[in-house]
């Protein structure tokens, strides 16, 4: 079993947490790294490695206040990973959430559902106060 991934957010990347053994599996946050690819090609191969043996049941919950374009395709790459397990018989459920009112978010999720074939949900999530992210770029 592959040991969980846990890793706090920053200014520039977002929170992840990968834990099989809890069936917890959640990006949320800001995703700006100058280097996506750095970042997220740990988690494309976490998730091939867990997917020789999964859980039962497989949600994925992404919830970003921002990503930027290589983010974004970093970001549909674990999605085709998602999508070949789902063909395969997985069962497997991509959570995307977005603020109310942030379209731009909610628009992404939208477009991401209608070139995947995993089963797909959209939905606001409400924002505590003190969850909200600084923006400052400077740190």
């Amino acid at each position: 079993m592959p040991e969980p991934v846990i890793i706090e957010a920053s200014v520039k990347t977002p929170e992840v947490i990968f834990d099989k053994e809890n069936n917890v599996f959640k990006i949320r946050g800001r995703s700006i790294s100058e280097n996506a690819i750095e970042f997220y090609t740990p988690l494309n191969e976490w998730l091939a490695e867990y997917f020789k043996e999964p859980n039962e049941e497989t949600q994925l919950v992404l919830n970003f206040d921002y990503l930027n374009s290589s983010s974004l395709i970093q970001i549909s790459k674990i999605i085709r990973i998602l999508e070949k397990n789902y063909l395969k018989g997985h069962n497997v459920l991509l959570v995307w959430q977005y603020e109310e009112n942030d379209e731009l978010i909610e628009n992404t999720g939208i477009e991401l559902n209608l070139i995947s074939q995993v089963p797909f949900v959209t939905e606001v999530f409400e924002v505590e106060e003190y969850e909200k992210f600084s923006f400052d770029f400077d740190d």
